[in-house]
Order: C-alpha cells, then sequence, then structure tokens
C-alpha cells in the first residue's frame, strides 16, 4: 500500500479512538418536566371549580354561594400560577444546568454515571425494553478494542503490497462500526430519569465518531485488492443474514408460546410446537384444505399470467402494427392504478355475474397482468433476435408454434422470475378472496390465519406464527425451485450478426 493512504489511514483511527473519550451527548436539566404533570391536574381542579360557579350561577343560587365558589376560583389559579412560575424557572436553568456525556471512560455500575439514573417506569411500561447497562459499557469497551485492534493490524502488515493483516484490519474496523452505530442509539434511546432528560446527541462528535472510521475503512479497501474482495463477501454475508432472519425468527416463535413471545425476541427454538398444533387443531385450521384453495388461486392465476402476459409481450414486441405504441402506454397507465381503487367496482361486476363464491374471479383476471407485460417486453427487448421468428417462418412454421416452441425457452429466465412473483403475490392476497370468498371450505390460507387473531378471551401468538410458517413453506420451496432457472441464464443471440 503507498505510504500516503496508510498516514492517512493511521491518522483517521487514532481520531476516530480520540473522538470516544469527547462529549458525545449531553444530559440537560429537565426539571421543568416533573411539573408538567402537577400543572395538568392543577389545571383539570381550575377547571372543575370554574364549571361549578358556572352551574351554580346558571341555577340562581345566592350571592355568598358564589363568592365562595369565586374563592375557590381564586386559590386553585394562585397555586397553578405558582407551578407555572416554577415550571419557566427551572426551564430558564435549561442551558445551565447539565451534564456531558462521553462514551469513555466508564465504569459498570447499575446506572450511568455522573448521578444519572434510568427511568424504571418508562422501562416497565415499554414491552420487551430492557436498559441492560452492562451491556451497553461491554459494547463501547468492545468498540474501542475494535478500533485499537484495526489499527493494530493494519501496521502490522507494513508496506506490504497485499496482507492478511489488511483484510483482518478491515474486518474489525466494520464490527467497530456497527458496534459504534448500535451504541449510539442505544445510547438516545435511554429514558432517563427526571430531572435530567434523555440524551441530546452532539452531531459534532457523532458525526466523526462514525464517518472517520468508516472513510478508514475505505481507504484500506481501496487499496488492497484482496480486502476489497473479502469486505464484499462479509457485506453479502450479513446481507443475506439480514434477509433470512425474518424467516428464522417466525420458525423459531412458531414453536413459542404466547407469554415467550410477548416477553422478548429469541433465535432459539422452543418446546411449544405441539402445543401451538393442537391449538390449531382446536380453532378448525384445516392446513389441507387451506393449502388446497391456496394453491388453486395461486398455480392456476399464475399460469394464466405468465404465459398469456409473455404472448402479449411477443406480440408488441414482433408485430409493429399501427396503435401499438398507443397500446403500449395504455399498459404502462394500468400499473399506476392500485388495485384497491378497482375493488368495489370489481366485486359488484363478479357480484352481477354470479362469480362470487367462486374460484374464476381470482384466477381469469390475472390473464391481463399489466406489470407482467411490461417486464416481459422489457426482456425481449434486450435478448430477443427477430431473426429466429423470421428463420421460423420461412421454414414454414406457424405463429403460435414458433411461440411455444422457440420463444417461450428463450423467456424461460424471465417467467420463471415473474411466476415466482405472481405466486407469492397470489398466495398472500387476502383482501380480494375475503370480498369475494364466504363458504368457509374455500377460505385460503391467508384468510384462515387472520381468522386466528379472532379470538375474543385470548390471542395464542404461537399458534399465529406456525400458520404463517405453514403459509410461507410452500412459497420457499417454489423459490429454491426455480430460482435457478434466474440466475443460470439462457443462451441468446443465436444468430450472429
Amino acid at each position: 500500500m503507498k505510504s500516503n493512504a496508510r498516514i492517512i489511514f493511521v491518522i483517521l483511527m487514532i481520531l476516530s479512538i480520540a473522538c470516544m473519550f469527547m462529549p458525545v451527548a449531553q444530559f440537560h436539566d429537565n426539571s421543568s418536566a416533573s411539573l408538567a404533570a402537577d400543572i395538568e391536574k392543577q389545571q383539570g381542579r381550575v377547571d372543575s371549580q370554574i364549571a361549578t360557579y358556572e352551574r351554580h350561577k346558571e341555577a340562581g343560587r345566592d350571592e355568598d354561594t358564589l363568592a365562595k365558589d369565586q374563592e375557590k376560583i381564586d386559590k386553585e389559579q394562585q397555586k397553578l400560577d405558582e407551578l407555572i412560575a416554577q415550571q419557566e424557572a427551572a426551564s430558564g436553568n435549561f442551558a445551565e444546568d447539565g451534564v456531558s456525556y462521553a462514551l469513555l471512560p466508564n465504569d459498570l455500575s447499575d446506572s450511568l454515571p455522573y448521578g444519572l439514573q434510568i427511568d424504571e417506569v418508562a422501562v416497565n411500561n415499554s414491552k420487551g425494553y430492557a436498559a441492560n447497562i452492562p451491556v451497553y459499557y461491554y459494547s463501547t469497551w468492545a468498540a474501542l478494542v475494535l478500533l485499537i485492534a484495526a489499527l493494530a493490524l493494519f501496521l502490522a502488515a507494513g508496506s506490504k503490497v497485499a496482507s492478511k493483516f489488511y483484510t483482518l484490519s478491515g474486518v474489525a474496523n466494520l464490527l467497530a462500526v456497527l458496534l459504534l452505530c448500535y451504541i449510539i442509539l442505544r445510547l438516545k434511546a435511554f429514558p432517563i430519569k427526571l430531572p435530567y432528560g434523555n440524551a441530546s446527541l452532539n452531531l459534532l462528535v457523532v458525526l466523526p465518531l462514525l464517518l472517520l472510521p468508516l472513510i478508514a475503512m475505505f481507504v484500506n479497501v481501496s487499496h488492497v485488492q484482496n480486502t476489497k474482495r473479502t469486505m464484499i463477501y462479509i457485506l453479502c454475508t450479513c446481507l443475506s443474514i439480514l434477509s433470512l432472519l425474518p424467516f428464522w425468527v417466525m420458525i423459531v416463535n412458531a414453536t413459542r408460546n404466547s407469554n415467550q413471545i410477548q416477553q422478548s425476541v429469541s433465535l432459539i427454538p422452543s418446546s411449544f410446537l405441539s402445543y401451538n398444533w393442537s391449538v390449531l387443531k382446536s380453532k378448525n385450521f384445516d392446513v389441507m384444505l387451506g393449502f388446497k384453495n391456496s394453491a388453486i388461486i395461486a398455480f392456476g392465476s399464475t399460469f394464466l399470467s405468465v404465459y398469456f402476459s409473455a404472448l402479449t409481450a411477443y406480440g408488441l414486441t414482433v408485430y409493429k402494427f399501427k396503435g401499438s405504441k398507443l397500446l403500449y402506454s395504455i399498459i404502462l397507465a394500468i400499473i399506476m392504478i392500485p388495485g384497491q381503487v378497482t375493488g368495489t367496482g370489481f366485486y359488484m361486476f363478479m357480484y352481477q355475474l354470479g362469480w362470487t363464491n367462486s374460484y374464476l374471479p381470482l384466477i381469469i383476471p390475472a390473464i391481463a397482468a399489466a406489470s407482467t407485460v411490461f417486464f416481459f417486453k422489457q426482456y425481449l427487448e434486450a435478448n430477443f433476435q427477430i431473426s429466429l421468428v423470421e428463420a421460423a417462418r420461412i421454414d414454414g412454421a406457424g405463429e403460435f408454434f414458433t411461440y411455444n416452441s422457440i420463444i417461450l425457452p428463450i423467456m424461460v429466465p424471465a417467467m420463471a422470475t415473474m411466476g415466482i412473483m405472481a405466486v407469492i403475490g397470489s398466495w398472500n392476497n387476502y383482501l380480494t378472496p375475503l370480498m369475494l370468498l364466504t363458504n368457509p371450505n374455500m377460505k385460503t390460507l391467508p384468510m384462515m390465519v387472520k381468522e386466528l387473531r379472532g379470538d375474543i378471551y385470548r390471542t395464542e401468538y404461537g399458534s399465529i406464527y406456525l400458520g404463517l410458517t405453514m403459509t410461507a413453506l410452500p412459497l420457499i420451496i417454489v423459490y429454491f425451485c426455480f430460482s435457478k432457472y434466474i440466475i443460470a441464464g439462457v443462451a441468446v443471440g443465436g444468430v450472429k450478426e
């Protein structure tokens, strides 16, 4: 690595470490907030006395009674004025009274340093929140250790062009940045007990604290090719984990009971799977019936949507006729119309046709899928050679034979992609089947899962997550079956020009 880049990296890392010892937040005196509740209560007393006075006045009570009511109003108003004056005086000291807070140094005490304490009432009222101060402090020291380790590993690489120490330094640097982001967000979220308010971040310190190590990491990555490739792999791995995490949490929650789910998030399966399954059976959750109904709708509509949308896109691409551009513009305009806008008219139309409680209105309209036509047309324009069709015509092939035998194999990747999207959209569709299907034997899986929350006595979240898991399982299987067609590519350009 060049010496200039090495010097820049070292300077940036030293400044990053120094920022951890600078005041990153300010906890201002918030005594005025402690008086807000008292002022509100006192205002209620004043309003109550005024209402009593007005009621007695309308009833024609004597002057002595009204005078006594007025005296009570004056006393309560005087107390209110005193509380407001105290609040204004406390607000005037807002800029003067307060404590600065730096991430380091600090100790592993039960509360924040400088006399700051966590508002336990706010912690108890916020479900699932845990103000774990020791974990926060351990995270702070861990971030410092990672920054120092990143600097030490970088220096250990010496002046070599490529070294594993550069890669390890970049990994430590990335972990430190992620940990610093967590620390800042957690510090901002701490509910602080009065008379101090919650943390007010000092952006002049926070921004350098987050940006300097990030810039240093890019300096390291941009000058070492191996480090760049490794960091890309790490980033892709992290994104993959983030993508899979919600599915894993859903599957884990399917094995937990309601109390465990409401208390905290866990990545470790529990032992209530059989209990949740028994709850599903007790609520007449017929899995096989739901699978059958959802499969008929999803796969039927997907086949029609993919086949006829590809046929439409083929026609718009191959046949140049008068008005084709206008027709394509209309298709693009239809994409911009939300389905909810046409929901009422669609239901009335199906009702007049007598198609309620039928699968037909959920399958046949999928033939006209504007977004699918748009995707297929864009794919054909990029990967289709008109000379293939011309050669087929010369050989005497009919138009539908050409489409089915030549065009469809070329469009397999695009059809697999849109097929997956269509299956997911139709399988998860809840609103349209809810409007059209009232027969219990025709309900889809999303409708059945929604009904699990209709228990007026107790909501069994474990059984709901189990139902959601069983609903998502076919979609996962479909994706793994067809995803290879998306990335496999296709032999395009059979005719060399």
